[in-house]
């Protein structure tokens, strides 16, 4: 019966392989799925299900609209919105050539189908700055034409990245292109990683950098079929931030009629009974994140829409129990949906400056000793490119006001009340909910 199943799986295989290579004659690549508006950007043409892709083609998609393709190397790709790409070559026997000109592509590469050196890429990404040489893994490019700003995220396996801004021409070869990305300025951005060609910053590919495991975590479960609204995005600018006590995911009711004060006593006895890391591992930690000359800080967020490397400060805390760097919410946060970078505080532009929006949001936070609201952002824009200005960040701010108390809390050394906000920031933004529930139960079991 074994061999039996055997036997029809193998031929099904072959069927799919022989269908793969008759039809390759009419196209490289087959559209699996399409959503919205998307067409050849050459002759306006709308793409359908079923439609085959020839060699050479230009693909357009529109908000809201993506589409995705399946190689006769079994390699799949799928092109989100708002941009385009061209199916430069696709030949049997060498790497297939793709070139983004615009917006997101992720790409998911089956190993070793097509007959290709293994010691070679199967595969190119390129850009207007930048080229990918891709084996076999699971990864996403962006590019933005406004700063030709090249950024790659790596999710599975590992993808080399080099430079073609010293490059005057736009048409390559696989030899050219293998040589590109194995040069001694190339780097090998892995799972987890993030690493781009910023040309106003540096000529080569930035040292890879770990993003922030939450975003990572959106970004991946989205193959660029999800797409944000731009309303709700409006919605979330002008909705004021408040700030709640009571970890995400847990049922307030359990709460009600204990106020601020008793809330925080309960914590802070449950908080009490979490092993903190000794004082050796806390230097290990602290120790991972030394940077390197011409590195950025780990743990940022990604905006891929300007497709840039939000860090955060460098000495921003980390969480002992997750090892996450906890990021000032200053700094943006992203859509838990589709992984897309937001900031309710600044506009972010193209060129990495970060703008108070008009009227500032503020967060619902303790006045401070004189009776005035702390200042929540700095007065003017900053850079993130500038470390100096992104360590304006650094500084404290307030303890959160709960939700169902008027009154400041009261009780309780400060730095508890700082310890128990920057536990607030981080749940809010990575939403861990595991950690929440451990939490609550130790203060409900105490009740």
């Amino acid at each position: 019966m074994k061999v039996l199943r055997l036997v029809i799986l193998s031929v099904a295989i072959l069927a799919n392989i022989s269908v793969l290579n008759a039809n390759s004659e009419k196209g490289v690549a087959k559209v699996m799925k399409v959503r919205g508006n998307v067409f050849y950007s050459q002759t306006k043409k709308p793409l359908a299900k079923g439609d085959w892709v020839p060699e050479g083609a230009k693909i357009t998609t529109k908000a809201r609209s993506f589409v995705k393709l399946l190689f006769i190397d079994k390699s799949n790709l799928t092109l989100g919105a708002n941009s385009e790409v061209e199916v430069e070559q696709f030949p049997k026997k060498k790497a297939g050539i793709i070139n983004l000109i615009n917006g997101q592509l992720r790409s998911k590469v089956s190993k070793n189908y097509l007959e290709i050196d293994k010691k070679k890429s199967k595969l190119f990404i390129k850009t207007k700055t930048a080229a990918m040489g891709v084996r076999g893994t699971d990864f996403q490019v962006n590019f933005n034409p406004t700063n030709n700003n090249t950024t790659l995220i790596t999710f599975e396996g590992a993808v080399a990245m080099g430079s073609l801004t010293n490059f005057k021409k736009s048409r390559f070869l696989q030899d050219r292109l293998e040589k590109v990305v194995s040069s001694p300025t190339s780097v090998m951005v892995r799972q987890g990683q993030l690493s781009g060609v910023m040309p106003k910053v540096d000529s080569k590919p930035m040292a890879p950098v770990k993003i922030n495991k939450q975003q990572l975590k959106a970004l991946e479960a989205n193959d660029g079929s999800k797409t944000s609204s731009n309303d709700d995005q409006k919605k979330s600018e002008k909705k004021q931030m408040s700030r709640n006590i009571i970890p995400p995911g847990m049922d307030s009711s359990k709460f009600s009629g204990a106020g601020g004060s008793e809330i925080m006593g309960q914590m802070a006895k449950a908080d009490a009974s979490i092993k903190i890391p000794s004082a050796q591992a806390a230097t290990t930690i602290a120790s991972s994140r030394v940077q390197t000359k011409g590195t950025m800080t780990e743990g940022g967020y990604v905006d891929t829409n300007n497709v840039l490397y939000i860090p955060p400060p460098k000495n921003a805390p980390v969480d002992p129990m997750t090892n996450e760097v906890i990021v000032p919410i200053q700094m943006g946060s992203f859509d838990k949906d589709t992984g897309e970078y937001k900031n309710d505080f600044y506009v972010v532009n193209e060129n990495g400056d970060m703008i108070p929006k008009d009227p500032v949001i503020t967060v619902n936070r303790i006045p401070a000793s004189d009776g005035t609201a702390p200042e929540l952002v700095p007065t003017g824009p900053i850079n993130i490119f500038d470390q100096d200005e992104v360590d304006e960040f650094d500084d404290p701010i307030g303890a959160p006001i709960p939700s169902d108390d008027t009154k400041p809390l009261d009780g309780g050394p400060d730095i508890m009340e700082t310890t128990m906000d920057d536990r607030d920031q981080m749940l809010d933004q990575t939403n861990t909910t595991s950690t929440n529930r451990a939490r609550v139960k130790v203060i409900l079991d105490r009740q």
